[in-house]
C-alpha cells in the first residue's frame, strides 16, 4: 500500500508541476501577443518588427511573474480536477490519506516551480527586463521634472534614462539662504550617485542621494539584494515604502503561492462528484483577478495612507488562508 501510495504521490507532483508551467507559459504568450500588438504601433523606420519584437521578448519572461500565483492556482485546480476525474482522489482518501494532506502532496509541484522561476528571475529574468528598457528608450521618452537639494544648490532635471539627463536647471544659494546664481545646462550624466553636467567646460558633478538617481521603472528591475542595498542608502522616507513594498513582494512571493494552493485545495472537495476541468479553470481565472484586485488595493491604500507596507502585503495570504482553513473545516 506504502508503494502505491508513493506512486500516485509522484504522479501528482508531476502532473502538477507541469500543468502549472504550462498554464504559466500560455499565460506568458497570451501576454506577450497582445503587447506585441500594442508596440506595433510604434513601427516606424528606426524602430523595425525584429527591433520591437526583441525588446518585447526580453522583458517577457520578468513581466511573466505577476502572473505565478495565478498561474499555480489554476494548474493545481487543473491538476486536481483530472485526478479526480479519474478516481485517483476518491482512492487516496479511502487509502487514509486526509483532503489536507492531499492538498499538500499536490502542491509541492508548483511549489518547486515557483521557487525555480523566482531564482531564474532574481539571476537572469531581471537582466533581460533591463536590456528590455534600455533598448526601449525613445527619444522623447524622458520623466517628469525632478527638484533635488544638494549642499547649497537647488537642482531641478528631467532624467531620459537611469544615465542621462537634459534641461539642468541649478540654483545656488548663499549662506542668507537667498538665491545666489542660477544656470541652465542640456545634457547630463547619472552616475555612481553623481551628477555629471556634460555640456559645460569645467563639467562640474554634484552628489545626490542614490534614490533621485533612480526611477520607478528601474526599481523594478532591481534584484532583491539590490534592493536591500539600496534600502540602507536610501534618504527620502515617503519612498522609502516604495522600496519596502518591491521587498516584501519578492520575500513574501512563496507565502502567497503557498496561500493560494492551499485555498485552491480547500476548493477542490467541495463537490467531488461536480467538480470538471471547465469549472476550475473558471474559478481559478476569477479567483486570481480577485487576489490580485485585493493586493493592488492593500498595496495602494496602504501607500498612500503611509500605513505599515507588510501588513498590506499579509492581508490578502491571511485571508487567503483563512478562507481555505474555513473551507477545510467544512470538508
Amino acid at each position: 500500500m506504502n508503494n502505491i501510495l508513493n506512486i500516485y504521490s509522484r504522479h501528482l507532483i508531476k502532473k502538477t508541476f507541469l500543468i502549472s508551467a504550462l498554464v504559466w507559459i500560455v499565460m506568458l504568450f497570451l501576454d506577450l501577443s497582445v503587447t506585441l500588438v500594442m508596440e506595433l504601433e510604434n513601427l516606424d523606420d528606426d524602430n523595425g518588427f525584429i527591433s520591437i519584437f526583441n525588446v518585447v521578448l526580453y522583458e517577457q519572461l520578468h513581466k511573466g511573474m505577476q502572473y505565478l500565483e495565478s498561474s499555480m492556482l489554476i494548474g493545481t485546480l487543473i491538476a486536481l480536477s483530472i485526478f479526480n476525474q479519474q478516481g485517483n482522489l476518491v482512492f487516496l482518501r479511502s487509502a487514509g490519506l486526509s483532503p489536507l494532506k492531499i492538498v499538500l502532496i499536490s502542491g509541492l509541484g508548483p511549489i518547486i516551480l515557483s521557487l525555480a522561476l523566482i531564482f531564474f528571475d532574481e539571476t537572469f529574468f531581471l537582466d533581460l527586463s533591463k536590456k528590455s528598457k534600455t533598448m526601449n528608450q525613445p527619444t522623447g521618452s524622458a520623466e517628469v521634472f525632478q527638484w533635488e537639494i544638494s549642499e547649497k544648490n537647488l537642482i531641478g532635471l528631467r532624467r531620459i534614462n537611469s544615465n542621462q539627463a537634459e534641461a539642468i536647471q541649478i540654483i545656488e544659494f548663499n549662506d542668507n539662504q537667498r538665491i545666489a546664481s542660477s544656470s541652465s545646462f542640456q545634457e547630463g550624466k547619472l552616475d555612481q550617485g553623481q551628477l555629471v553636467i556634460l555640456d559645460s567646460p569645467s563639467q562640474p558633478s554634484f552628489e545626490f542621494p542614490s534614490s533621485f538617481l533612480l526611477s520607478n521603472n528601474v526599481l523594478e528591475t532591481f534584484s532583491l539584494s539590490s534592493l536591500l542595498d539600496l534600502k540602507r542608502t536610501y534618504q527620502l522616507d515617503k519612498d522609502l515604502q516604495k522600496i519596502d513594498s518591491l521587498i516584501y513582494a519578492r520575500v513574501l512571493l512563496p507565502v502567497s503561492i503557498i496561500a493560494i494552493i492551499f485555498l485552491a485545495g480547500s476548493l477542490m472537495f467541495d463537490s467531488l462528484r461536480l467538480t470538471g476541468v471547465g469549472r476550475q479553470i473558471i474559478i481559478g481565472i476569477s479567483l486570481g483577478l480577485i487576489y490580485d484586485l485585493t493586493k493592488d488595493l492593500s498595496v495602494a491604500s496602504f501607500l498612500t495612507y503611509q500605513w505599515p507596507i507588510l501588513i498590506a502585503h499579509l492581508l490578502p495570504i491571511m485571508i487567503l488562508i483563512g478562507i481555505g482553513a474555513y473551507k477545510f473545516q467544512r470538508i
